[in-house]
């Protein structure tokens, strides 16, 4: 039996096909639109009978509107079951249709699985690759390691840490504001190479989950451990900039402990 083309459709039949409902009741079904988009395009003789036909479907659709009582809802699709009995060659979706359809929805998946695997191996390289700009170093138990950063500071790493740092950050490849900052999780003593320029910019930082410690020319040890951070200037001085408060200078032989937001001077 051959299935009745949507050209020769009634009202009542395009308020019943599934596809029809769809695109009325989900116009941002961008698949579906451009179905019936096209469609119309190829027969502009029938805008008025889709017109009534969403009128008709938009209408059923409101059952919580105020202006259309419950049973008022009802005669309405009663109506159109009612019409559906009598078309013995209506399909809600027609065969062709729905291979065209579930053609769009296939192509769109593998485009999205595409792009999540393109992401994925980008991100790889950018970790992994041969001209990385992030830098990890980690230490284990009883194997402390020296780091000579690119700027001339010299990084004592203790045993069980890590520090990161991003080499532009110290070339100026980023920005000549950009300043020189590493990432600390454990223990390291900093001997910092000492710049004419003092600007805020171009200081030296050591960021902890507690704080940030910045510097010009300065040697000092930063403790990050889970309870609490510490930190003891050597010699220069470092500026403890912690959340909103205000900068706290240090002064050689100052060593303090961040614990929870409150600072405590260590006698």
């Amino acid at each position: 039996m051959s299935h009745k083309p949507y050209s020769a459709y009634t009202v009542e039949e395009f308020a019943l096909d599934d596809l029809f409902v769809r695109w009325v009741q989900h116009p941002n079904d961008e698949e579906v639109t451009a179905y019936w988009q096209n469609w119309l395009f190829h027969n502009p003789e029938c805008t008025d009978t889709i017109e009534i036909a969403r009128e008709l479907v938009l209408t059923a659709s409101m059952s919580n509107s105020p202006s259309l009582t419950t049973d008022e809802v009802s005669s309405v699709w009663g109506r159109i079951r009612e019409s559906l009995q009598t078309m013995e060659d209506l399909r809600p979706l027609q065969p062709d249709v729905r291979a065209v359809i579930g053609w769009w929805y296939f192509l769109r998946t593998v485009a999205a699985m595409l792009g999540v695997v393109l992401l994925i191996g980008w991100a790889l390289w950018i970790q992994y690759g041969p001209d990385q700009s992030i830098k990890t170093i980690k230490t284990t138990a009883g194997q402390p390691r020296t780091i000579n950063l690119p700027d001339g500071s010299i990084v004592r790493l203790h045993a069980n840490s890590q520090l990161r740092y991003d080499r532009r950050g110290f070339t100026g490849q980023l920005s000549d504001e950009t300043p020189r900052a590493v990432w600390l999780e454990g223990e390291a003593d900093f001997a910092v190479l000492h710049r004419n320029d003092t600007t805020s910019a171009r200081l030296f930082r050591v960021h902890t989950p507690d704080l940030t410690v910045e510097a010009v020319g300065t040697t000092f040890q930063v403790q990050q451990r889970p309870e609490c951070t510490r930190v003891a200037l050597t010699s220069g001085k470092v500026n403890l900039l912690l959340n909103k408060q205000k900068p706290i200078r240090l002064k050689p032989g100052d060593a303090v402990e961040v614990a929870a937001g409150s600072i405590q001077a260590i006698p």
